[in-house]
Formats: C-alpha cells, structure tokens, sequence
C-alpha cells in the first residue's frame, strides 16, 4: 500500500521553535526550528517509510476566511524574527531532503491538506498520515487518514483515527468543527461562545451532535448557559465556519508529484554542514558533499613517492617548489599525527613536462633522521628567504612544531584567503575551494581514508597520489585568490593581519599555559563538599531523598509532590531544563538551589575534570586551538579546551581561573581588556553626537543610556534602568528583536520594541547608521569592517521578507562586531611584533573575547603593563578613545 505523509508546515515550525532554546550557527542564523524540524523529519521517514510526501505552508497573511471574519487570526503575536528567517532555510532544508513543499495564495496548509485527504479518500491503496501541532485536523480523520497530533513539543506524537477520537472526546471527525463553534480557539482568534470551555462543548455535543442543535435547544438550557448560547449563536455558526478546513483548493499537483524517492546525501550533507548540524552529519555518515565529489578531469602532474632510499633526489627539487601540503591525521593539531608532506614543483626544463610533486612520508623522515636530506629539508622547512603557499598555516605550523619542525616563508594560505574571501562558506577545504574556482575536482578525504570506525591511511603509493593532487590545488588557487584579494581590497587585511596572526597564534598555543592541577584537584573537592550540601539542603527542602539528576524523579517531585504549574512536557515526561526551572524559581526555594546545584556539577565536570583531562604530561600546560576561520565576524574560536567559555558571572565559576598560573616561578599573570569595545565601535561608525559625548567624557554608557532613554537625571537612574539599557545598549549591536530583547529582561514584546524605539529616538545617529548601511549593502551586496573585511549579503534583495530581514540585521551589526574582531587581532600582532623587537622574556598566552593573557617575569611588570594598554588602546584610531584595564596577580583569577 502507498503512504503520503502530510506535514502542517507553519505548525510544526513554530512548536520546534519554542521547543527548543534558541540555537544558531557560527554565520548567526538561528537554527532552533530548523534542527528540531529536521529530527521530526527524520523520524518520520524511518518508522512511516513514506512512498509520498508533501509539507504544505501557510501562503501568507490574508485567506478566504478573512473576507468572512476581518479578526481572523488577530489576536497572534508578530512571528519573532529569529523564526521568520528559518522559514526559507526550511524550504531549502526540504529541497535538500527530497521533499516537496507547496503553498497557494488564499489558503492555508489545513486547506491544501484538506483536499488532499479529501482526494485521498475517493480512492483506495493509499494511506494518509496527518502530522500536525493543530487539533482543528482531527475532522480529516477516516479510515484511511491518521492525524499525528504533535505533544510535549514535537518529540512525541499521538495517533488520532476516527476510533480513537471517539474513544477520547466521544465525538465523529466532523464534530471537531462543531466543538471549535462552541468553545472557539483564542490562537486562531475565533470566538465561539463566551464561558463554553471544552468540558461544556463536550457536554453539550454529546447531547445535541452539533452546532445547529445546540442553538435550536437554547432555550431548554439550563441558567445562564441558554441566554448566552442564544445571545451569541451569530459568533457560534462563523466560528464553525472558520473552523471548517475548505477541501476544494483548485490544486495543480498530480500523486506522481509528491512521491517520494528519498535523499541524496551529498545534497543533505551540504545543507547540514551549512547549518552546523554537527550530530546529525556523523549520526547519518553523510558523505563530504559536493565540493568533495571527484570527477573525471584530474589534475595532469607527476607524483614521486620519496622512500628511505631516495632521500637524496628531495634536496634538488626543493629550489623549485612553489607549493607545500602538510597532511595532519586528527582534529586537535596539538596531538594529531603529521602524515606526509607533499611538494609541488613546475617541473624540469622541458615545457611540455608535467609537474612535478614529491611525497614523502612522515616516518621516513623520522627513521631517516640523522640523514643530511632531512637535516637540509628542516633547515629549508625553517627559511624565512623562500616564498610558498599552504593551506591552513596555522594548523601545519603547530602539528610540525610538536615534531620539533619549524615553518618558515609562508607567504600565501589558500584557506585564510578563501575564508576572506567568502566567511560564509563552509566548504573551505581544498576541493570544495577548487570547485568554487572551476579546479578540478579532488576526491573527499573519506574517500581516499574512510571515516570514524572505518578510517584506515593506505598504501604510501595512493597516498603519494592524493596528496600530491592536494600540493598542486594549493598551487592552482594561490594566483587566483590572490587576484581576488586584490580587488576585494583585503591585501592588506590579509598579508598584514590575517597572516602574521596564524603565526602569532601557533605560538601562543604551543607555549600554552600552565594549570595547577593540585589546586585543580582541590577546587573539584570542594565543589564536592559544595554539591552534597547543596543536595541536603533540597532533600530537606521536600522531606525525602530523591536522584537529582534524574529528570523523571525531579519532575515528580516538582509537579505532583509540590505541585507546582507545569511548564512543558518532554517524550518521557515533565521537562526539568533551565528554562522551565527558571520560571518556577519564584514558586519553591528548592528551584533555585537545583539551579545551583546544576551549575556546580557543569563545573565539576566540564571544567575540573575536562580540564585536567586537557593537561599535556609534557608540559602540566593547557594548549589551546584557536580556529581563525569560522566565525563570519572574524572572532577566534577556541578548542581543545574552549578557554573562552570559562564562566565568569558566579564566583565558583571564576574560582576556576585560579588554577591558571604562571609557568615560571616569580612571574606573573598580566591581564588586558577592552572596555566596551564594540559600543565604541558603534559610537564610530555611527557618529551618533550622544555616545561619542558619553565616551569622550569617560561616563558609563549604560547610565548615560538609561538618562536619556528614561529621561532621567544620572542620580536618578537606578540598577534596573541601568540593567535595561545595557541590555538594549548590547542588543542593538548584535541586532537583536523586540522577541529577543523580552527573553533577556523578562517583559513583553510590545514593552520590548517600545524600549527600543525609544532608544533610536534618542540616539538618532544610531539610527541613521542602521538606515544608511542596509542601503550600501542592498546596493554594493556586501558590508565591511573599517579594515576591509566583507561579508556578502545575498539575500539583502531577496523578495522573501524572512530572508531579507535577516540579510539587513547582518549588515548591521557585522561591521560593529567585525571591527571590534579587527581591533584585537591588530593588537595581538602588534604587541608581538612589539615584544620581540624589545627582546621581552614576557610571554602572550591567550585570547578570550576582547582580553589578552600574558605571563610576565616581575621586573618586566611595569614594562608590560605600559606597552601592553598602549598597544591596545592605539591599535586602530577610532573618533572615540579605546579604553583598556590591566591588571595583573599571581593567577589568572586574582589578575581579574
């Protein structure tokens, strides 16, 4: 028998939304619904096995029914903007999936469903499946027609068939319509008749059977009831006729249309590496997708395998080669494997030879190593006098520095160049950037090695072949990024930042620095002590002993043996997450202290027993890895450990910076940070009178904000006029929404967007900057920093307002974020240009945010502490002075 499944599209979007926290992806897109849209999806294509499939959407605002009832619908919050722009993604996502998706002018998803379950019943053979957050489609139910009703979110479905809705309501499929008649829906703004709540409509469909009966019977009710169904039997018969899902939409899609054949996977995978679903593409074992797709046009070079006993043909090729590629076994660059590197050359003298491409296998030059070949290519590897492309400088710099290799003459990087060149992109290995220059293609490294349980290196001649295509790709891209840099005026971003920083950082982590691990271990039984009290203290709270880490016992204890107000629900019960706790803090004091008792045991585990798991023996250090191409604003990311989440805002989260200390004795831990540095930033760009006069004057911007939000004078401010107006202050760089803004403070949306309003008011040049540089985009396509570095803009013309929304949120707060990037990055650069030219002993550890970490012998104190702020706060000049706090103690913590 065939199956069509059927998805209420809107619905399902929208319970995904608000089912899962808000989650976004290193480009900023938010991706909440889409992931949760994707989990539904996949779920549904195991266990229906679908051989049809369609996801139907609302087409827009104004339906049929709209011409009947003006309110329909009225009473709905404007769709939060971090929804919105899921929507075309969505469709993309679909696309990608193989699945159709249809929407029609005039009419809702329920209505293009409805027609074709209608369809469907006028035939046999063909099984329907509903899925939908919307009970109005239980009238759809038939024989042949389940309707999935979602619950608890959308991780649990319940089946409804004619049976089923008999058994819970005691009513037929189409009774649904009249029960919406009687009791209305407030979602959808349709009336129904005051004080009729489903208990009575039951009640009163259970006597009658419909609509119509019940107001010929108005009279024969008993009390006020007969009054108000008389009263209102005008709002009783539209409701019912809102309610009724129209089964005749004029479609134009044949069965043939909706089959379903099922996905490719280069095309799933692309769409999620896009959105960083990182869990699903290893779940799934999607291939590398289309920039790792090989292809029959090859790279036409000659590849020389160098063996133990061939040494001596290396030191001749390398007067030549243009091009190196250092392949690195692992994710982590400090503990992978170097494999082999591979030179590329222009070949002999003959111009009709091919390239030629030496391999050479890391362990050959390990065996080898007291050959004068070996001794000569390190010495050459080390030159600063050749010139040579890579890609990644920054990871083959670091994995070569842990075999005691330096790299030296780097003067391009083909992926640092194509990050540049498009941030976006998340295909920035070496096929998927010879596939956006129109290279030929390379094979994915899957599958030349396989993957994850399967992973295997082959033999040193397939590797020597693959490799060496690699080199000549590095070789190939060079010129042409390089020409693109150029007219993208980034040469001096790239040659002057981007690349001298790859080196800066490849020092910095291979220094690492030092943890404590005694005082490591210390803390981590204390938080011990801190754990147990806290869970004596909860257990007495509620009178009995319980697993509080359970979620189904906590649930129970919260919500039948406290009784405090459900939430939400989960597919094994009641949901105990941040969220849900947070809103029931003011109900118990045991909330608050699982609250904490969570928050303790994360940095019990994440950060004492990950962190000492992340100490090298070598070293009794931390080596951190900074990505420096992920992010489309230009901040680094940290690994392996991420040094830049360590929690900050409670004391036992800061107590964990304690174990950070210095690696030599009498030295200390120098720290520097901005001070509000993107709000600086913004006062720039903007030239908005009222912030360049708050931060020329040293006031602090949030109190000036909240003065002139609130109109108050500056001893009239209070904390919660200031904690608004940082809220706002910090909200308007990352543009953020009336939705967002009402999360972050705990109001309504519509006190939210007056807030706001209120501040563009005030800060008119703000506003201004916001209008003019959503024009420059839509007409150049992209924005940049004050140093030139471009995020293209696709979607700022685009019809879709969802996409477009989203495009202009982006050029708004990309130039703000990305300079502050820029600002940072320029002073780390400096400051080690700065340190080695004075021959300092001190050392600069890491980067977190808008703070560098140094550590620093104590005569050179003072020394540092001078060069370091000078540094930072003359790194760029902006309108308005960049202010920087140093301090500095026997760790980390007491430098903060």
């Amino acid at each position: 028998m065939s199956k069509l499944v059927l998805i209420d599209g809107n619905s399902i979007a929208y319970r995904a939304f608000f089912a899962l926290p808000l989650l976004s992806n290193s480009q900023g897109l938010h991706t909440n619904a889409l992931f949760g849209f994707t989990t539904m999806l996949l779920k549904l294509l195991e266990e229906q096995k679908p051989t049809h499939f369609l996801v139907a959407f609302d087409a827009g605002k104004a339906t049929f029914r709209h011409k009947d009832y003006a309110e329909y619908k009225g009473g709905r919050e404007k769709t939060p903007p971090e929804l919105s722009e899921q929507f075309p993604v969505l469709r993309e996502l679909l696309s990608s999936f193989g699945i159709r998706h249809f929407e029609l002018d005039g009419y809702e998803a329920d209505d293009i469903i409805g027609t074709l379950t209608q369809m469907a019943d006028e035939q046999n053979g063909l099984e329907v499946v509903v899925v939908t957050g919307d009970k109005d489609m239980l009238q759809l139910a038939s024989s042949q027609v389940t309707i999935a009703l979602t619950r608890k979110g959308i991780s649990e479905v319940e089946l409804f068939d004619p049976a089923h809705i008999d058994e819970k309501y005691g009513l037929k499929p189409l009774q649904i319509i009249d029960l919406k008649g009687l009791m209305g829906d407030p979602s959808d703004n349709i009336p129904g008749i005051p004080g009729v709540g489903e208990k009575t409509a039951l009640k009163l469909l259970h006597e009658y059977g419909s609509v119509e009966q019940v107001l010929e019977h108005a009279a024969s009710l008993k009390g006020k009831m007969g009054e108000k169904v008389a009263q209102h039997a005008g709002d009783a018969r539209l409701s019912k006729q809102l309610a009724t899902i129209f089964r005749e939409v004029p479609l134009d899609l044949g069965w043939d249309e909706l089959k379903y054949t099922g996905y490719e996977g280069y095309a799933l995978g692309d769409m999620f590496r896009r959105l960083e679903f990182k869990s699903l593409l290893e779940k799934m074992d999607l291939g590398a997708g289309a920039a790792g797709q090989d292809s029959s046009e090859a790279l036409d070079i000659e590849p020389v395998l160098i063996t133990a006993n061939r040494l001596d043909t290396l030191a001749e090729a390398l007067k030549d080669v243009s091009a190196l590629h250092v392949e690195v076994i692992g994710d982590n660059p400090h503990i992978s494997e170097v494999l082999g590197l591979a030179f590329y050359t222009g070949g002999s003298e003959q111009a009709a030879a091919k390239p030629v491409c030496y391999y050479v296998p890391f362990r050959v030059l390990k065996e080898q190593a007291a050959h004068t070949s070996v001794a000569a290519l390190k010495q050459w590897l080390a030159s600063e006098d050749k010139s040579i492309a890579v890609h990644d400088l920054h990871r083959v710099f670091v994995a070569l520095s842990w075999e005691d290799y330096t790299l030296g003459g780097v003067k391009f990087d083909t992926l640092l160049a194509g990050y540049l060149l498009d941030p976006t992109d998340s295909a920035l290995t070496l096929g998927g950037l010879s596939k956006r220059y129109g290279l030929p293609s390379l094979p994915a490294d899957e599958d030349v090695f396989g993957k994850g349980a399967k992973f295997k290196v082959p033999d040193d001649e397939t590797v020597c072949g693959y490799l060496c295509r690699k080199a000549a790709a590095v070789e190939l891209l060079a010129p042409k990024q390089k020409e693109a840099i150029e007219s993208a005026g980034m040469a001096s971003l790239f040659y002057e930042l981007e690349l001298p920083l790859a080196l800066v950082l490849s020092e910095m982590e291979r220094k690492g620095i030092r943890v404590d691990a005694e005082e490591l271990k210390r803390y981590g039984q204390e938080l011990a002590g801190r754990l147990e009290e806290i869970m004596q203290s909860i257990y007495e709270s509620v009178g009995m002993e319980f697993n509080i880490n359970s979620p189904k016992q906590l649930g129970e204890i919260l919500f039948e043996k406290l009784e405090l107000p459900i939430v939400k629900k989960t597919k094994t019960g009641y949901s105990t997450d941040a969220e849900v706790l947070e809103k029931l803090e003011p109900y118990h004091p045991m909330v608050g202290n699982i609250l904490h008792y969570r928050t303790l045991a994360k940095l019990q585990s994440t950060y004492v027993e990950g962190l000492l798991k992340e100490v090298r023996p070598g070293t009794g250090k931390v080596h951190t890895y900074y990505r420096q191409t992920i992010a489309a604003t230009g901040r680094l990311s940290s690994q392996y450990p991420n040094l830049q989440n360590i929690p900050i805002r409670l004391e036992e989260g800061r107590k964990i910076r304690k174990v950070f200390v210095p690696s030599e004795p009498g030295w200390r831990i120098l720290t520097a940070d901005y001070s509000q540095i993107e709000l600086r930033v913004l006062a720039h760009i903007s030239q908005d009178e009222k912030l360049i006069e708050a931060f020329r004057n040293d006031m602090d911007i949030h109190t000036k904000t909240a003065m002139d939000v609130f109109g108050v004078t500056e001893s009239e401010v209070d904390s919660n006029m200031r904690r608004q107006a940082k809220a706002v202050n910090f909200g308007i760089v990352y543009g953020i929404s009336d939705y967002g803004l009402s999360q972050n403070l705990n109001i309504t949306r519509k006190d939210a967007a007056k807030f706001i309003e209120q501040y563009f008011a005030v800060f008119q040049g703000v506003r201004a900057y916001m209008d003019d540089i959503v024009k420059k985009a839509r007409q150049d396509g992209y924005v940049t920093t004050l140093l030139q570095r471009r995020r293209y803009l696709p979607e700022i013309n685009a019809s879709n307002f969802n996409l477009r929304s989203f495009a202009e949120r982006t050029a708004m707060n990309t130039p703000i974020q990305g300079t502050a990037a820029d600002i940072i990055k320029l002073a780390m650069v400096q400051l080690d240009e700065r340190m080695k030219r004075e021959g300092v002993r001190s050392r600069m550890l890491l980067q977190v945010h808008d703070e560098l970490v140094l550590e620093v012998p104590e005569e050179e104190l003072g020394l540092m502490r001078a060069m370091v702020a000078e540094v930072m706060e003359h790194a760029l000049k902006l309108d308005v002075p960049l202010k920087v706090e140093a301090d500095d103690g026997a760790n980390w913590y007491e430098a903060k």
